[in-house]
């Protein structure tokens, strides 16, 4: 009997067009990771879409959108005899509960793992189509496919079919087990995704996290793609305890719902008595709505007003019963819970938190609400529009002489309700932290106005089509089918290029939040759209009301040939008025997006760059005169988001040779040129497509001769545009650097393609990289395409704002409703600066000379004195370890927070409110974020701002690097060496989880190309390293050679191996000369390990045996690694507390010191005077070791 219910559940299943479709579905899913290169699912760099950890991650990934169908397989199995009615018969058999429940789990479970194959074998069908680039592709191997379908598919499938069937069972409800999923896919998305990117929670997150994911990418993290391409991940370890877990948590689950099933009816608690009696309630006045309004007195009157009191009582009963529905307080606990972990764990960096700004903390609840609101809309839409039929009163509604949009209209309301509700938990929650971290402004109106107002409009759309979807479709599972591929099909279309506002519902132009401007002039563009949407949704809503299933007969064919009964005069009426208004704001839209601004698909500007290198970069190598003096007046109209250059370049031929053509060409494409004169050119060739012109002088240009090139030009941000809009000019907060407005002379790579695969498409040669290190022609071009220039610059804007450039500011004026400052540059600066404009407040500070200046947004004041602080200290230790600093000024300019980065200027350094500029430092246990990024901004006044690197391969070693090494070393002194391995630790985790994502290959440090996890993250390791070798005054002592040596040198301009030599120089062993081979000229990796680690105590304090294991690696470009000699001192302590964690300071040092270390294992015995509790090797990370964290161990009694 148990086998014959189990074959009659899958047979069932097999008939059921729910479980076709739902197979349908995830093989196009699958399809579409290997067969479109525009869809991804993560896998980074060159690892192929075939190779086994990509096929890991999609089985692992996509598990979690599979629990919506298996709640239709596994729960529906054991609802299914209730709402059939059919239970009676099923208790009147001889069969047992134990048969029931197990033979219909069983067959559910079945048929759900059959479903799911459906993922391997669509991403095997997706990776042999014959339009897939080969080179995306590697070998088929089906132990690639069927061992993660064995370690991760069946046990996620079966504790998920367990949880399912357990809630569905032990509540008779198929809402309980679809309420259920919504919590655990919002949950899960929630949780992994931003938990998981705490670097102290990652190894919990592995054990624990239900569907193996977790574990997955810690086992991986620091993969190469040779192993992601070749290489199974093992059952053992962390996986294995995973997988027993999912296992263990599945068979309690099930056990749970044996125990605790009766296949006879059970008595219901006076909980659910009470519960039945409300629900028979509403539906009785529910059902006798109608009529109880109805009758003689709906005769001798007009009909409308009793149509609208209809509405009125439908739409309360509808409203109280979302309310009083058990799943509402748990979506709206799930919205608190979601906004609380966004934000409490989700605004930090460097595990050090934000002070809470209501922009920022608007901008983290916003961006994790837009599935969770898909998913609450789409069940609560299947649940409203079905719930007559499921439970049998819908001929008692039909029959009642009441309008089909008296029905519909409440349903879409009351979903509108609930989603609401979520949207004020996230508002609540989001006030909460706010009140919690100090906030100095709450926003109230602004909550209301940025989040909940968009939300409600959002949500009714969603609510909308949700309901809508449900009317056509024959029952709520293909509803909600219907649903999940319009939710997948809108991100793979708008990856494919396909993202028009005009076509995609619900889209529109995004709005970008900053405490500086809110949502500035942003809003305008999203309420055009959002009102051109509605006009749709209407028009929907009136469709659905003529297709209302009514009668008997509810297929959607017999309806619409029956749609012209259900017309009328008024309902046309208002789909005409929809359709009239939507045309009308759509035309506004289009004029907006596409004829005012100009709109870019990916794959417009994927043809539009390739184009252009096609076309021009043949002329990269010409020769051509430099800027030598760079005279401009701008003005900045902050209200009109516009922006008018009148410039001037003073060029000068450095060449041996005359120059007969000057190049030029604009920065940015929404840059318009109105005049571009070269004095002694004309004008030979001029594309306006590309922005490109050639001028030949008259007499071509002799060496050292000069010429002036003067231009006017404006840009103008007009309307709206789709997507992202632009952000550097703003109503207050404008930022935007001189290659967006000012003409580039010659030709260069920058804003190329470089991907790979969109070069192989475009069919262009496969690889564009920077010139090889022996390259020696490449060496008269600096990498950031600037010369060294003197500047003056006015720059005016609203009365009401502070303009700064760079520069000594000479004169600072207001007149005629215009705050006017003029700046000249004291000593040369790259041709490449910024202009910023905003309402500031200023605070300054005199410090050894110097104006130490910092801008900011009123009550962005947290830092302030850190960071002149810090601007200080810096320029201390600069100015006494490498060499004068050339200004008399140094400014921290903040600026609005849609990027998040910092950016140094001469003498002026950007910094976003939202990379730091408000983080709360007050814990001495986190890294103090916001000291670490104005020292490494103000290292650049040094590295970059007074030598640079030539254009070719090491060229930001010499610029990112040192600024990396240079802000550490100030770190080091304010902080001391023990707080360095918190930074370290993140910067070394940075590195190798970046090292697979690498699209070329892995490059040693001396020849990275524009490579950030090699010249920032390895970087600042290798230097620290260095400096710990050759001692701190040794290393800066060769930068300030190297230093001296290049100052505002070039052409000829530096290379890597010029900085490499002074490091060579200032070694003095063979062991150092061999270490600055490992750091700069190879790709060199160490796993160092303290197996084990015993204390015994003895007459004068205690003796510690660590045995330690170790190994050295240098590995090629793609991860492929061989083993090298290992024997150099290496560090070795015994601690009282952690390195790295909490607050680890010198007194928790017993002993720490260099010891040597060989290849393989060997002990070591160190003596204290204190019992230790942990031993370590390399415990402050100076090494780039591939698992850090078995760098210390807890020490054990012996």
């Amino acid at each position: 009997m148990f086998f014959g219910i189990t074959g009659f559940e899958i047979r069932y299943q097999l008939k059921n067009p729910v479980f076709w479709v739902a197979v349908a579905i995830f093989f196009l899913m699958g399809f579409g990771i290997t067969a479109s290169e525009n869809v991804s699912i993560g896998t980074p760099g060159a690892v192929h879409e075939n190779a086994p950890y990509a096929i890991a991650v999609a089985t692992g990934a996509l598990a979690l959108f599979y629990l919506f169908v298996i709640t239709a397989f596994v729960a529906n199995a054991i609802v299914r005899d209730e709402s059939s009615g059919f239970a009676p018969i099923v208790r009147a058999t001889p069969v047992t509960s134990t048969q029931i429940i197990l033979g219909r789990f069983l067959g559910g479970f079945t048929i759900a793992l059959l479903g799911y194959l459906a993922v391997p074998i669509g991403m095997w069908a997706g990776s042999v189509m014959p339009w897939v680039d080969p080179e995306r592709i590697g070998p088929q191997v089906f132990s690639y496919y069927a061992w993660p379908f064995v370690v991760f598919a069946i046990p996620d499938v079966f504790l998920t079919s367990a949880l399912l069937f357990a809630l569905a069972t032990q509540l008779r409800s198929m809402m309980a087990a679809y309420i259920g999923t919504v919590v655990v896919v919002i949950g899960y998305i929630i949780t992994t995704g931003i938990v998981g990117q705490k670097i102290e929670y990652r190894e919990t997150l592995a054990r624990f996290e239900p569907l193996g994911t977790g574990a997955l990418g810690q086992i991986t993290r620091y993969w190469t793609q040779s192993e992601m391409n070749s290489r199974l991940v093992e059952l053992s370890g962390t996986l294995l305890f995973n997988r027993i877990l999912a296992i263990v948590l599945g068979t309690i689950f099930l056990a749970i719902t044996v125990w605790g099933f009766s296949s006879s009816e059970r008595a219901p608690s006076k909980w659910r008595l009470r519960r039945l009696a409300r629900r028979e309630a509403r539906e009785e006045s529910f059902a006798a709505a109608a009529p109880a309004l109805g009758g003689e007195a709906v005769v001798a009157r007009d009909r409308k007003p009793s149509q609208w009191a209809q509405f009125i009582a439908r739409l309360r009963i509808e409203v109280r019963q979302v309310l009083t529905s058990p799943g509402t307080p748990i979506l709206v606990l799930v919205g608190m819970g979601l906004s609380a972990v966004v934000l409490w764990f989700g605004l930090s960096a460097y595990g050090t938190p934000d002070h809470p700004t209501v922009s920022a903390t608007m901008t983290g609840i916003r961006g994790g609400f837009g599935i969770t609101i898909l998913l609450i809309a789409a069940f609560y839409g299947g649940e409203l529009v079905w719930r007559e039929r499921d439970r049998n009163i819908n001929e008692i509604i039909d029959s009642t002489p009441v309008s089909s949009w008296v029905i519909t209209v409440p349903k879409i309301l009351a979903i509108l309700v609930v989603l609401l509700l979520v949207n004020l938990a996230g508002m609540v929650t989001g006030l909460l932290y706010e009140a919690i971290g100090g906030a100095h402004h709450y926003g109230v109106i602004s909550y209301l106005s940025w989040f909940i107002l968009p939300a409600a409009i959002d949500g009714l759309q969603i609510a909308v089509l949700a309901v809508f979807v449900q009317v056509l479709t024959p029952n709520k599972y293909a509803g909600w089918a219907i649903l999940f591929v319009w939710f997948v099909a809108g991100i793979f279309l708008t990856n494919l290029g396909w993202s028009d506002p005009l076509y995609r519902y619900g889209a529109g132009p995004n709005v970008p939040l900053s405490d500086f401007v809110g949502q500035g002039s942003f809003w305008f563009g999203s309420a055009v759209f959002e009102f051109y949407w509605l006009c749709f949704a209407v028009i929907l809503i009136v469709v659905a009301h003529w297709l209302w299933p009514r009668g008997t007969d509810l297929s959607l064919r017999v309806r619409l040939r029956k749609i012209g009964t259900n017309l009328s005069a008024a309902s046309l009426a208002v789909l005409g008025v929809a359709a009239i208004l939507m045309i009308g704001t759509g035309a506004y839209g289009y004029y907006n997006i596409k004829v005012l601004n100009q709109y870019r698909t990916f794959d417009d500007t994927e043809k539009y760059q390739a184009a252009y290198e096609r076309k021009y970069l043949k002329f990269e190598k010409l020769p051509m005169p430099l800027v030598t003096r760079v005279t401009m007046s701008v003005q900045i109209f902050p209200k009109d988001r516009r922006l008018i250059v009148d410039g001037r370049y003073d060029l000068q031929n450095k060449t041996n040779a005359p120059i007969r053509d000057v190049h030029v060409r604009r920065g940015d494409r929404d840059a318009e040129f109105e005049q571009l004169a070269v004095s002694g050119a004309r004008l030979i060739y001029d594309d306006p497509q590309f922005g490109y012109r050639i001028y030949r002088f008259a007499t071509p240009l002799a060496p050292g001769a000069t010429a002036a090139l003067t231009w006017k030009s404006q840009i103008w941000h007009r309307g709206f545009t789709a997507g992202t809009p632009a952000t550097d000019i703003l109503e207050n907060g404008t930022f935007v650097n001189n290659f967006a407005f000012t003409p580039r002379i010659g030709m260069d790579r920058s804003g190329l393609l470089t991907d790979r695969a969109k070069r192989r498409r475009q069919h262009l040669p496969n690889e564009l990289r920077p010139p090889k290190l022996e390259d020696m022609s490449a060496v008269g071009e600096n990498y950031i395409h600037a010369d060294w220039v003197m500047s003056d610059i006015t720059l005016s804007t609203s009365a009401d704002q502070t303009p700064i450039a760079p520069g000594n500011q000479v004169s600072d004026v207001i007149a005629g409703g215009r705050h006017i400052g003029r700046f000249v540059s004291p000593a040369p600066i790259l041709n490449f600066f910024s202009i910023q404009s905003a309402r500031y407040d200023v605070a300054t500070r005199m410090h050894n000379g110097l104006k130490l200046s910092v801008y900011y947004h009123r009550g962005h004041d947290w830092n302030i004195n850190k960071i002149l602080t810090a601007l200080g200290t810096s320029l201390d230790y600069y100015r006494a370890h490498f060499g004068p600093y050339q200004f008399n000024y140094a400014r921290i300019i903040e600026f609005p927070g849609y990027a998040s980065f910092a950016q140094s200027f001469a003498g002026t350094m950007a910094y976003s409110e939202s990379a730091g500029f408000n983080a709360n430092t007050n814990d001495p246990t986190k890294i103090d974020f916001t000291t670490y990024v104005v020292a490494h901004e103000v290292a650049h006044q040094y590295w970059a701002h007074q030598v640079v690197g030539a254009d070719m391969q090491g060229d930001t070693l010499m610029s990112e690097t040192l600024a990396q090494y240079s802000a550490l070393m100030v770190m080091k002194h304010m902080y001391g060496p023990d707080k360095i391995r918190r930074f370290l630790k993140y910067e070394l985790d940075n590195y190798l989880r970046s090292r697979a994502g690498e699209a070329v290959e892995e490059l040693p440090l001396q020849r990275v190309e524009d490579q950030p996890y090699i010249h920032y993250r390895k970087g600042a390791v290798a230097l620290y390293l260095l400096q710990e070798r050759l001692g701190e005054d040794a290393v800066d002592q060769a930068l300030a050679r190297f230093l001296a040596k290049w100052k505002y040198k070039g052409p000829p301009y530096p290379r890597s191996l010029d900085l490499i030599a002074e490091f060579r120089t200032a070694a003095k062993t063979p062991q150092q000369q061999q270490l600055i081979t490992d750091l700069f000229e190879k790709i060199t990796l160490y796993d160092l390990k303290v197996a084990d680690a015993v204390t015994r105590k003895d007459a004068t304090g205690w003796t510690t045996t660590l045995t330690v294991a170790a190994d050295k690696y240098y590995a090629d470009g793609k991860g492929k690694e061989t083993k090298a000699v290992l024997n150099e001192p290496i560090e070795v302590g015994l601690f009282t507390a952690r390195p790295g964690l909490g607050a680890f300071s010198q007194k928790n040092v017993l002993a720490f010191g260099l010891k040597p270390i060989h290849s393989g294992t060997q002990t070591i015995t160190v003596h204290t005077a204190q019992k230790p509790t942990f031993a370590g090797i390399d415990p402050y990370n100076f090494y780039v070791d591939r698992n850090s964290d078995d760098n210390v161990k807890d020490v054990t009694n012996g």
